[in-house]
């Protein structure tokens, strides 16, 4: 498949600050070309090549290309310390072409890591402050704003028109919305439309969510869509017999009138705000959102929630979760057993027992009972997943 990638290039030499103090919306400058004057100093400078995208197998990316001599000065007079472990930003890769390409991973700080290494490359702080800059402008380009549904349902009214992007493959189809007051109904326009996302499902209807982005004139709206045919069908003859459902910040279902945790973690996937929300999120949201992220098979998504578990356990739910053929929850989020926040008050631990009904491949279906243990450092401090025991 195509890899599809939104570029914002940029030869940057004498004004390299310029481009530095851009502003994450500031897109028409994010594409300005600066031709150089050739030299051996310049022909002999590293590129650095910034990309952004959702995970590590994801197809569709935006890039940024920048050279500077500022950036191949600090590199060559950097200091370089061990680091095994740092705050990085998952989606973003910096790589550097030289002799050899060279991929670093983004400190949160600014600072470079060598992973492959484990070694970390210390720069300036203002060059460090930039590159963060840089790097969040480019976030924004990539993904979609997180409106609510409110604000969405005003953008994309009954019967209006828009474009859908699947935020892994970048493939982007049309539909229209035909209905939907808790969420929107739509459909696709044509047949093509609709074999476009089959293809997004590999060529098979699922209910299973996927983080897209929804084009609306010049908006990019973070949502989630499903994958299944059902309901009321408005648009003949354009291949798909049926609706589908796209959710956006704080929507419903038609069976609920809470917000499903599965369209909303990938509605937050799509803005590029999944560590916040895990971080706000409550017990019983993290530990339905756990379950969701094996049933979806996504790495990216599972290893956030499981950042604090021994990794001998977390290795075994990976290899699970390899092997799925689907896993559910089997209760209501308001039955026993699932914590809600206005019970929890001021403490610091607390555990959520949660049966799941699992299939693997060439096993038999079972009933089990997950017990997530979960850990606080504070009132204020977010939750984490200590261990699950089954």
């Amino acid at each position: 498949m195509k890899r599809t990638v939104r570029q914002a290039s940029a030869v940057i030499l004498l004004v390299f600050i310029s481009l530095l103090a851009l502003q994450p919306n500031d897109a028409a400058a994010q594409t300005m070309f600066l031709k150089p004057k050739k030299s051996d100093e310049l022909r002999h400078q590293n590129i650095l090549i910034m990309t952004v995208r959702s995970g590590q197998h994801a197809l569709f990316m935006s890039e940024l290309q920048i050279e500077s001599r500022e950036i191949n000065a600090a590199l060559r007079q950097s200091k370089h310390v061990p680091a095994t472990e740092i705050d990085f930003y998952p989606d973003i890769d910096i790589t550097m072409q030289s002799t050899e390409a060279i991929h670093f991973r983004l400190e949160r700080s600014g600072q470079l890591w060598n992973e492959a290494k484990a070694e970390k490359t210390i720069l300036p702080d203002k060059l460090a402050k930039k590159l963060v800059g840089l790097a969040e402008g480019l976030r924004t380009q990539h993904y979609g704003k997180l409106l609510s549904w409110q604000q969405a349902t005003g953008l994309l009214p009954k019967k209006s028109m828009f474009s859908v992007t699947e935020l892994e493959t970048g493939l982007t189809f049309n539909v229209q919305r035909r209905a939907g007051s808790d969420h929107a109904d739509v459909q696709p326009l044509m047949k093509e439309d609709s074999r476009i996302m089959k293809q997004i499902y590999n060529g098979k209807w699922s209910w299973k969510r996927k983080a897209v982005l929804i084009h609306s004139g010049d908006t990019w709206i973070a949502a989630s869509m499903n994958g299944m045919p059902h309901g009321g069908d408005g648009i003949p003859e354009n291949g798909f017999s049926g609706h589908f459902c796209i959710h956006f910040l704080g929507s419903s279902t038609h069976k609920s009138d809470s917000p499903d945790p599965a369209h909303q973690m990938m509605v937050h996937k799509a803005a590029g705000q999944i560590k916040p929300y895990f971080e706000s999120a409550q017990p019983n949201v993290l530990a339905r959102s756990f379950v969701e992220a094996m049933y979806h098979q996504d790495h990216e998504l599972l290893l956030p929630l499981a950042e604090q578990m021994p990794k001998e356990k977390l290795a075994s739910f990976l290899n699970v979760m390899e092997s799925l053929v689907s896993i559910r929850e089997q209760i209501p989020p308001k039955s026993k057993g699932m914590a809600r926040s206005d019970e929890l008050g001021d403490a610091l631990t607390t555990e959520i027992r949660l049966p799941v009904s699992i299939h693997q491949l060439n096993k038999p279906r079972q009933n089990v009972v997950y017990t997530f243990m979960f850990k606080r450092e504070s009132v204020q401090s977010p939750w984490h997943i200590l261990d699950i025991i089954k």
